[in-house]
């Protein structure tokens, strides 16, 4: 046999043997790349089950206090109130001191109250669920306006009706500033701000306030959480928060969240 040919021969079965190789190689390492994000996305979607089953433990701890509160505490201050309105028509006006006393005592009964009725309606905003989240958001704002502070609420006076869980998370986040606002910013004049649109929702929060180092309070182990609880919220449904604030000047901190066709993971049961 002509030894070109069988060099021939062998070289072709080698070219086929090294292409053969190559291509193996290749479709392992395709295979190993699809299995990695696999178990990331597999990582990725056990994550969010689990953030979206803390703040569902959230709004049962939340939802509980609020009865206990309102059953409980609520109900033990106005039989209170009705024996001390009592123990007042029998003493009939025996002194001024007293009837002085009883009314002090009855104000600050009527003053807890108030404040037990607030806190209840903090942990299960019951307009939320009864109207939706634009009388929420109202109500919100009114209750947290004062002489020092004005909150207004800018949107379209009609929304697109959202998915319940996407109402509540917007309406904890909007919560969440608020009340940062309050507490830190110094700030005088407060704009919430929401609008949807056909395939996203957009929530903002504008004050004139003081301002603060956003890496400084990412930083620090012991602040921020009010911060991170929002971006956590936000990557259960795959949201983004923007804060565009810094020291010295208001902060404009604007949520968004994309809304698709498929159900949202439900935080509420």
């Amino acid at each position: 046999m002509d030894s070109s040919f069988v060099i021939a021969v062998g070289t072709a079965v080698l070219i086929m043997m090294a292409v053969f190789i190559i291509i193996f190689v290749a479709y392992y390492q395709q295979k190993q790349v699809k299995q990695q994000l696999a178990l990331k996305e597999l990582q990725e979607q056990h994550r969010r089950e689990l953030m979206a089953a803390t703040f569902r433990g959230q709004e049962e701890e939340r939802r509980r206090l609020a009865e206990d509160l309102h059953d409980g505490i609520g109900t033990m201050l106005s039989v209170t109130k009705m024996n001390l309105n009592q123990l007042e028509r029998q003493l009939n006006g025996d002194s001024v001191r007293v009837s002085l006393q009883m009314q002090k005592t009855r104000s600050m009964l009527d003053e807890t109250m108030t404040n037990v009725r607030r806190i209840s309606r903090d942990l299960v905003p019951t307009t939320l669920e009864r109207f939706g989240l634009l009388p929420a958001l109202e109500e919100l704002a009114d209750r947290a306006t004062d002489s020092e502070l004005e909150i207004q609420l800018s949107c379209p006076e009609t929304i697109e009706h959202l998915p319940p869980a996407l109402d509540l998370m917007l309406y904890r986040i909007a919560q969440e500033l608020v009340n940062n606002v309050i507490r830190h910013a110094r700030a005088r004049h407060v704009t919430i701000q929401l609008h949807c649109f056909e395939k996203e929702v957009r929530l903002s929060v504008l004050d004139d306030g003081v301002g603060f180092d956003f890496d400084a309070i990412m930083e620090n182990k012991q602040g921020g959480l009010g911060l991170r609880n929002i971006e956590s919220r936000l990557s259960v449904v795959n949201g983004h928060v923007t804060f565009d604030v810094a020291p010295g000047r208001g902060s404009h901190i604007h949520v968004q969240v994309q809304l698709h066709d498929e159900q949202p993971v439900n935080l509420l049961s």
